[in-house]
Protein backbone atom coordinates (compact mmCIF):
# COMPACT_ATOMS: atom_id res chain seq x y z
CA UNK A 1 0.00 0.00 0.00
CA UNK A 2 2.54 2.16 0.87
CA UNK A 3 3.65 2.70 -3.09
CA UNK A 4 0.27 4.05 -3.09
CA UNK A 5 0.18 6.90 -0.88
CA UNK A 6 2.30 9.51 -2.91
CA UNK A 7 -0.55 8.63 -5.84
CA UNK A 8 -2.92 9.21 -3.06
CA UNK A 9 -1.32 12.76 -1.70
CA UNK A 10 -1.56 13.84 -5.01
CA UNK A 11 -5.00 13.12 -6.02
CA UNK A 12 -6.14 15.11 -2.41
CA UNK A 13 -4.14 17.86 -3.50
CA UNK A 14 -5.28 18.04 -6.63
CA UNK A 15 -9.27 17.48 -5.57
CA UNK A 16 -8.40 20.30 -2.79
CA UNK A 17 -7.38 22.82 -4.96
CA UNK A 18 -9.89 21.82 -7.45
CA UNK A 19 -12.20 22.33 -4.93
CA UNK A 20 -10.93 25.79 -3.91
CA UNK A 21 -10.69 26.87 -7.33
CA UNK A 22 -14.44 26.18 -7.77
CA UNK A 23 -15.21 28.08 -4.23
CA UNK A 24 -13.06 30.98 -5.52
CA UNK A 25 -14.91 31.29 -8.52
CA UNK A 26 -18.26 30.86 -7.58
CA UNK A 27 -17.49 33.54 -4.54
CA UNK A 28 -18.80 37.42 -6.46
CA UNK A 29 -18.61 40.15 -4.81
CA UNK A 30 -22.89 41.76 -4.03
CA UNK A 31 -22.85 44.77 -5.68
CA UNK A 32 -23.38 47.78 -3.21
CA UNK A 33 -26.30 49.93 -3.35
CA UNK A 34 -24.91 53.63 -4.12
CA UNK A 35 -26.84 56.90 -5.42
CA UNK A 36 -25.48 59.11 -7.95
CA UNK A 37 -25.12 63.00 -9.19
CA UNK A 38 -24.58 63.40 -13.39
CA UNK A 39 -22.60 65.84 -14.12
CA UNK A 40 -23.89 68.74 -15.93
CA UNK A 41 -26.70 68.03 -18.39
CA UNK A 42 -27.96 64.45 -19.21
CA UNK A 43 -29.75 66.67 -22.53
CA UNK A 44 -28.45 66.36 -25.94
CA UNK A 45 -29.98 69.95 -26.46
CA UNK A 46 -27.41 71.43 -24.03
CA UNK A 47 -24.25 69.80 -24.68
CA UNK A 48 -22.02 72.52 -23.64
CA UNK A 49 -23.06 73.21 -20.03
CA UNK A 50 -20.03 73.68 -18.00
CA UNK A 51 -21.05 75.53 -14.67
CA UNK A 52 -23.21 72.79 -12.52
CA UNK A 53 -24.47 74.47 -8.72
CA UNK A 54 -27.16 72.86 -7.09
CA UNK A 55 -29.82 75.52 -4.90
CA UNK A 56 -33.59 75.59 -4.21
CA UNK A 57 -36.73 77.27 -6.09
CA UNK A 58 -38.20 80.14 -4.70
CA UNK A 59 -41.59 81.74 -5.75
CA UNK A 60 -41.06 84.90 -7.87
CA UNK A 61 -43.90 86.82 -6.16
CA UNK A 62 -43.57 85.97 -2.53
CA UNK A 63 -45.14 88.10 -0.11
CA UNK A 64 -46.64 87.64 4.20
CA UNK A 65 -49.87 88.84 4.42
CA UNK A 66 -50.63 91.09 7.23
CA UNK A 67 -54.04 93.50 8.55
CA UNK A 68 -52.94 97.05 9.39
CA UNK A 69 -55.46 97.33 12.56
CA UNK A 70 -55.92 94.81 15.24
CA UNK A 71 -58.71 92.57 16.47
CA UNK A 72 -60.01 89.41 15.93
CA UNK A 73 -60.47 87.35 13.00
CA UNK A 74 -63.99 86.40 12.09
CA UNK A 75 -63.50 85.07 8.79
CA UNK A 76 -60.55 82.94 6.93
CA UNK A 77 -62.08 81.27 4.48
CA UNK A 78 -58.79 79.76 2.61
CA UNK A 79 -56.57 76.88 3.43
CA UNK A 80 -52.85 76.16 2.69
CA UNK A 81 -52.63 75.33 -0.68
CA UNK A 82 -55.92 76.78 -2.25
CA UNK A 83 -55.66 78.58 -5.70
CA UNK A 84 -56.84 82.11 -5.09
CA UNK A 85 -57.87 84.80 -7.24
CA UNK A 86 -56.93 88.64 -7.23
CA UNK A 87 -59.09 90.71 -4.96
CA UNK A 88 -60.86 87.36 -3.22
CA UNK A 89 -60.68 87.22 0.57
CA UNK A 90 -58.45 85.91 2.25
CA UNK A 91 -59.28 86.96 6.27
CA UNK A 92 -61.42 89.64 7.58
CA UNK A 93 -61.39 90.94 11.18
CA UNK A 94 -63.95 92.30 13.32
CA UNK A 95 -64.97 95.72 12.45
CA UNK A 96 -67.91 96.62 14.70
CA UNK A 97 -65.71 99.41 16.77
CA UNK A 98 -64.37 100.44 13.55
CA UNK A 99 -67.44 101.09 11.67
CA UNK A 100 -69.06 102.50 14.60
CA UNK A 101 -66.32 104.86 14.80
CA UNK A 102 -66.45 105.58 11.61
CA UNK A 103 -70.21 106.19 11.69
CA UNK A 104 -69.66 108.69 14.49
CA UNK A 105 -67.15 110.79 12.75
CA UNK A 106 -69.16 110.90 9.51
CA UNK A 107 -72.30 112.37 11.33
CA UNK A 108 -70.16 114.81 12.97
CA UNK A 109 -68.67 115.92 9.77
CA UNK A 110 -71.81 116.01 8.26
CA UNK A 111 -72.53 118.51 11.34
CA UNK A 112 -69.83 120.60 9.93
CA UNK A 113 -70.61 120.67 7.24
CA UNK A 114 -73.90 122.29 7.19
CA UNK A 115 -72.57 124.23 9.62
CA UNK A 116 -70.45 125.36 7.23
CA UNK A 117 -72.83 125.80 4.67
CA UNK A 118 -74.96 128.34 7.00
CA UNK A 119 -72.15 130.79 7.97
CA UNK A 120 -71.40 130.65 4.11
CA UNK A 121 -74.62 132.03 3.27
CA UNK A 122 -74.35 134.28 6.09
CA UNK A 123 -71.43 135.56 5.25
CA UNK A 124 -71.75 136.23 1.44
CA UNK A 125 -75.07 138.40 2.76
CA UNK A 126 -72.22 140.74 4.26
CA UNK A 127 -73.77 139.61 7.87
CA UNK A 128 -70.69 137.95 9.13
CA UNK A 129 -67.03 138.45 10.01
CA UNK A 130 -64.81 136.59 7.44
CA UNK A 131 -62.72 134.70 10.26
CA UNK A 132 -65.97 133.02 11.31
CA UNK A 133 -66.85 131.28 7.80
CA UNK A 134 -62.59 130.62 7.84
CA UNK A 135 -63.41 128.69 11.02
CA UNK A 136 -66.11 126.89 9.92
CA UNK A 137 -64.60 125.73 6.87
CA UNK A 138 -61.15 124.55 8.85
CA UNK A 139 -64.00 122.86 11.47
CA UNK A 140 -65.56 120.76 8.51
CA UNK A 141 -62.11 119.78 6.88
CA UNK A 142 -60.91 118.53 9.57
CA UNK A 143 -64.07 116.57 10.73
CA UNK A 144 -64.01 115.14 7.22
CA UNK A 145 -60.67 114.11 7.42
CA UNK A 146 -60.98 112.23 10.78
CA UNK A 147 -64.23 110.54 9.26
CA UNK A 148 -61.89 109.56 5.96
CA UNK A 149 -59.35 108.32 8.41
CA UNK A 150 -61.76 106.14 10.10
CA UNK A 151 -62.93 104.72 7.26
CA UNK A 152 -59.79 103.15 6.08
CA UNK A 153 -59.90 101.74 9.56
CA UNK A 154 -63.06 100.19 8.66
CA UNK A 155 -61.26 99.05 4.82
CA UNK A 156 -57.94 97.50 6.21
CA UNK A 157 -60.30 94.90 8.31
CA UNK A 158 -60.11 93.13 5.36
CA UNK A 159 -57.74 91.22 3.72
CA UNK A 160 -57.83 90.54 -0.31
CA UNK A 161 -55.81 88.63 -2.50
CA UNK A 162 -53.26 91.28 -4.48
CA UNK A 163 -52.13 88.99 -7.09
CA UNK A 164 -53.89 85.71 -8.39
CA UNK A 165 -51.77 83.09 -6.42
CA UNK A 166 -51.14 80.18 -3.97
CA UNK A 167 -52.04 80.07 -0.36
CA UNK A 168 -48.54 79.29 1.56
CA UNK A 169 -48.56 78.81 5.71
CA UNK A 170 -51.18 80.01 7.62
CA UNK A 171 -49.56 81.69 10.92
CA UNK A 172 -53.38 82.17 12.46
CA UNK A 173 -56.42 80.90 12.75
CA UNK A 174 -60.04 81.87 12.95
CA UNK A 175 -60.76 83.33 16.59
CA UNK A 176 -57.20 84.34 16.75
CA UNK A 177 -56.46 87.95 17.75
CA UNK A 178 -54.35 89.70 14.85
CA UNK A 179 -52.00 92.15 15.33
CA UNK A 180 -51.18 95.21 13.28
CA UNK A 181 -48.29 93.83 10.47
CA UNK A 182 -48.28 90.59 12.31
CA UNK A 183 -48.59 88.16 9.37
CA UNK A 184 -51.10 85.72 9.20
CA UNK A 185 -50.89 84.27 5.90
CA UNK A 186 -47.95 83.36 3.46
CA UNK A 187 -49.08 84.37 -0.35
CA UNK A 188 -47.16 83.08 -3.60
CA UNK A 189 -47.17 83.26 -7.62
CA UNK A 190 -46.11 80.36 -8.90
CA UNK A 191 -46.94 81.13 -12.57
CA UNK A 192 -43.06 82.12 -12.61
CA UNK A 193 -40.59 80.68 -9.84
CA UNK A 194 -36.89 81.43 -9.45
CA UNK A 195 -34.08 78.79 -8.97
CA UNK A 196 -31.87 80.26 -6.06
CA UNK A 197 -28.13 79.04 -6.96
CA UNK A 198 -24.62 80.52 -5.78
CA UNK A 199 -21.97 81.39 -8.66
CA UNK A 200 -18.69 81.66 -7.54
CA UNK A 201 -15.95 84.38 -7.42
CA UNK A 202 -13.55 83.69 -10.29
CA UNK A 203 -16.90 83.12 -12.94
CA UNK A 204 -19.38 85.32 -11.66
CA UNK A 205 -18.15 88.07 -14.45
CA UNK A 206 -18.52 85.28 -16.97
CA UNK A 207 -22.80 85.86 -16.90
CA UNK A 208 -25.02 88.03 -17.28
CA UNK A 209 -28.65 89.30 -16.68
CA UNK A 210 -30.38 87.50 -19.79
CA UNK A 211 -28.08 84.74 -20.51
CA UNK A 212 -29.67 81.20 -20.74
CA UNK A 213 -30.09 77.99 -17.98
CA UNK A 214 -31.09 74.76 -17.62
CA UNK A 215 -32.52 74.11 -14.50
CA UNK A 216 -33.58 70.43 -13.45
CA UNK A 217 -35.78 69.73 -10.68
CA UNK A 218 -34.39 66.45 -9.27
CA UNK A 219 -37.64 65.52 -7.77
CA UNK A 220 -39.65 65.48 -10.65
CA UNK A 221 -37.25 64.37 -12.53
CA UNK A 222 -37.78 66.82 -15.45
CA UNK A 223 -35.85 69.98 -17.06
CA UNK A 224 -36.85 73.53 -17.79
CA UNK A 225 -35.31 76.48 -19.87
CA UNK A 226 -34.66 79.49 -17.77
CA UNK A 227 -32.99 82.81 -18.17
CA UNK A 228 -31.02 84.70 -15.59
CA UNK A 229 -32.65 87.40 -14.52
CA UNK A 230 -30.91 88.84 -11.19
CA UNK A 231 -27.00 88.49 -10.26
CA UNK A 232 -25.40 90.15 -6.59
CA UNK A 233 -22.76 92.44 -7.12
CA UNK A 234 -21.63 91.58 -3.63
CA UNK A 235 -20.45 88.19 -2.03
CA UNK A 236 -22.22 86.32 0.34
CA UNK A 237 -21.46 86.27 3.78
CA UNK A 238 -17.86 84.78 4.57
CA UNK A 239 -18.06 83.31 1.43
CA UNK A 240 -16.53 84.00 -2.06
CA UNK A 241 -19.70 83.15 -3.93
CA UNK A 242 -22.69 85.56 -5.28
CA UNK A 243 -26.26 84.72 -5.27
CA UNK A 244 -28.23 84.48 -9.21
CA UNK A 245 -31.61 84.18 -9.50
CA UNK A 246 -32.80 81.87 -12.65
CA UNK A 247 -36.75 82.59 -13.63
CA UNK A 248 -38.36 79.70 -15.28
CA UNK A 249 -41.90 79.40 -15.78
CA UNK A 250 -44.20 77.19 -13.88
CA UNK A 251 -47.28 76.55 -16.47
CA UNK A 252 -48.24 72.87 -14.81
CA UNK A 253 -47.48 74.31 -11.38
CA UNK A 254 -45.94 71.14 -10.78
CA UNK A 255 -43.04 72.81 -9.54
CA UNK A 256 -43.55 74.07 -6.08
CA UNK A 257 -41.04 76.85 -3.94
CA UNK A 258 -38.90 75.07 -1.63
CA UNK A 259 -37.93 72.40 -4.53
CA UNK A 260 -33.95 71.44 -4.99
CA UNK A 261 -32.54 71.63 -8.39
CA UNK A 262 -29.55 71.78 -10.16
CA UNK A 263 -28.59 74.54 -12.84
CA UNK A 264 -26.46 74.07 -15.54
CA UNK A 265 -25.42 77.66 -17.10
CA UNK A 266 -23.89 77.57 -20.70
CA UNK A 267 -20.45 77.39 -21.44
CA UNK A 268 -18.58 81.33 -21.83
CA UNK A 269 -15.86 82.46 -23.39
CA UNK A 270 -13.89 81.97 -20.57
CA UNK A 271 -15.08 78.39 -19.39
CA UNK A 272 -14.64 77.33 -22.87
CA UNK A 273 -11.04 76.56 -22.49
CA UNK A 274 -9.29 73.01 -21.84
CA UNK A 275 -9.58 72.06 -18.10
CA UNK A 276 -11.61 75.15 -16.81
CA UNK A 277 -14.46 73.52 -16.32
CA UNK A 278 -15.96 73.28 -12.80
CA UNK A 279 -18.33 71.46 -10.52
CA UNK A 280 -19.88 72.14 -6.96
CA UNK A 281 -20.58 69.00 -5.41
CA UNK A 282 -21.25 67.64 -1.73
CA UNK A 283 -18.22 68.26 0.59
CA UNK A 284 -19.09 64.57 2.43
CA UNK A 285 -18.28 63.09 -1.00
CA UNK A 286 -14.61 64.31 -1.07
CA UNK A 287 -11.78 61.68 0.62
CA UNK A 288 -8.46 62.38 0.92
CA UNK A 289 -5.89 59.37 0.38
CA UNK A 290 -2.69 58.45 2.60
CA UNK A 291 -0.35 60.95 0.72
CA UNK A 292 -3.23 63.93 1.26
CA UNK A 293 -4.69 63.76 -2.22
CA UNK A 294 -8.67 64.33 -2.72
CA UNK A 295 -10.33 61.56 -4.57
CA UNK A 296 -14.31 61.02 -4.82
CA UNK A 297 -15.82 58.01 -6.86
CA UNK A 298 -17.48 57.72 -9.70
CA UNK A 299 -19.75 54.71 -11.98
CA UNK A 300 -17.44 53.48 -14.71
CA UNK A 301 -19.11 51.91 -17.41
CA UNK A 302 -19.27 48.41 -15.96
CA UNK A 303 -20.97 49.91 -13.05
CA UNK A 304 -18.22 49.51 -11.16
CA UNK A 305 -16.97 52.35 -8.37
CA UNK A 306 -13.77 53.92 -9.97
CA UNK A 307 -11.71 56.12 -7.27
CA UNK A 308 -11.03 59.53 -9.22
CA UNK A 309 -8.83 61.85 -7.75
CA UNK A 310 -9.63 66.09 -8.03
CA UNK A 311 -8.30 68.75 -7.13
CA UNK A 312 -10.49 71.06 -5.25
CA UNK A 313 -11.24 74.49 -4.98
CA UNK A 314 -13.31 77.10 -3.36
CA UNK A 315 -15.58 75.68 -0.32
CA UNK A 316 -19.17 77.02 -0.77
CA UNK A 317 -22.74 76.64 1.18
CA UNK A 318 -24.06 74.19 -0.96
CA UNK A 319 -20.72 71.78 -1.79
CA UNK A 320 -17.20 72.55 -3.19
CA UNK A 321 -15.63 73.16 -6.34
CA UNK A 322 -14.28 70.65 -8.18
CA UNK A 323 -11.55 72.67 -10.50
CA UNK A 324 -9.90 68.93 -11.83
CA UNK A 325 -10.69 65.87 -12.24
CA UNK A 326 -14.12 65.39 -13.16
CA UNK A 327 -16.18 65.87 -16.37
CA UNK A 328 -19.60 66.48 -17.52
CA UNK A 329 -21.43 63.23 -17.95
CA UNK A 330 -19.50 61.24 -15.02
CA UNK A 331 -21.88 59.86 -12.36
CA UNK A 332 -20.65 61.08 -9.16
CA UNK A 333 -21.39 58.75 -5.96
CA UNK A 334 -23.28 60.81 -3.45
CA UNK A 335 -24.43 57.63 -1.23
CA UNK A 336 -22.62 54.26 -0.14
CA UNK A 337 -19.42 56.25 -1.40
CA UNK A 338 -17.84 54.93 2.56
CA UNK A 339 -18.28 51.32 1.79
CA UNK A 340 -16.64 51.48 -1.82
CA UNK A 341 -13.19 50.35 -3.11
CA UNK A 342 -11.47 50.69 -6.42
CA UNK A 343 -13.64 48.10 -8.93
CA UNK A 344 -16.40 47.57 -6.55
CA UNK A 345 -19.60 46.66 -8.54
CA UNK A 346 -22.37 48.86 -7.48
CA UNK A 347 -26.31 49.42 -7.97
CA UNK A 348 -27.61 52.85 -8.80
CA UNK A 349 -30.75 54.04 -7.31
CA UNK A 350 -32.68 57.33 -7.57
CA UNK A 351 -30.13 58.45 -10.39
CA UNK A 352 -30.25 62.02 -11.30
Amino acid sequence: MRQFYPLLLICFATLTLQSCKNEYKTREIPPITVKTLTLGSPDSNNPNASYVATGRIEADKSLRLSFQVGGVIEQFPVNMGDFVQKGSLIARIDATAYQKQYEARKAQAELAKDNYNRIEEVYNKGSIAEVKMVEASSNYKQADAAAQASYQNVKFSRITAPFTGYVGRKMMETGDLASPGHPIVEFFDIDKLKAIIPISDDQVNQYKIGDTALVKIEVLDKEYEGEITEIAIQSDYNTPSYTAKITIKNDDKKIKPGMACTVMLPESEYVSKPNSSRFIIPVETVSVTDTNENFVYVVNSQNKAERRLVKTGSLYNNGISITEGLQQGDQLITSGYHKLTQGTPVTITNKH
